[in-house]
């Protein structure tokens, strides 16, 4: 009976090691593709708030409505920590905030008209961590409109 129970211990010795190397391989993968999911979301929150920012640099007023270049970089240094981020923007005006644009320059009857801003920000996002079904690069884009003060 004893040499039963000693040769089972002899073919199953190895078989620790061989589980361990087999799940620690895998964990090291999850925990890679959680690292690499988690930088990804990161991004995507830094470039959502660099468009909110150049949008609010617009918003503050009339003047600032019309400074594209200074809303473009407003942006891009609000996403200081993305690479590749560039940020465009824009402005239009309505008589009403229902109606239809009109020319900046245009008499709404008694009142001023409105502006509005727009701020697209994009970032192009590398994984460093190639996921079956996942590009290995993918563009990270958000934009935000805001009226001017």
């Amino acid at each position: 009976m004893t040499k039963v129970r000693l040769s089972r211990r002899k073919t199953q010795s190895g078989s620790a090691l061989i589980e361990f190397a087999l799940s620690f391989t895998l964990l090291v993968m999850l925990g890679v593709a959680a690292v690499s999911f988690g930088l990804a979301v990161q991004n995507s929150i830094i470039v959502a708030d660099a468009a909110n920012a150049g949008a609010l640099y617009g918003a503050n007023s009339t003047y600032g409505a019309t400074d594209v270049t200074g809303m473009q970089q407003t942006a891009i240094a609000a996403g200081a920590g993305v690479k590749n981020l560039t940020a465009t923007a824009s402005y239009w005006c309505k008589c009403s905030a229902i109606g239809t644009a009109v020319g900046c320059s245009t008499n709404c009857g008694t009142d001023q008209p409105l502006y509005f801003v727009q701020v697209t920000a994009s970032a192009t996002y590398n994984n460093f961590f190639s996921f079956m079904g996942l590009p290995a690069t993918f563009t990270l884009q958000s934009s935000s409109v805001m009226q001017a003060q």
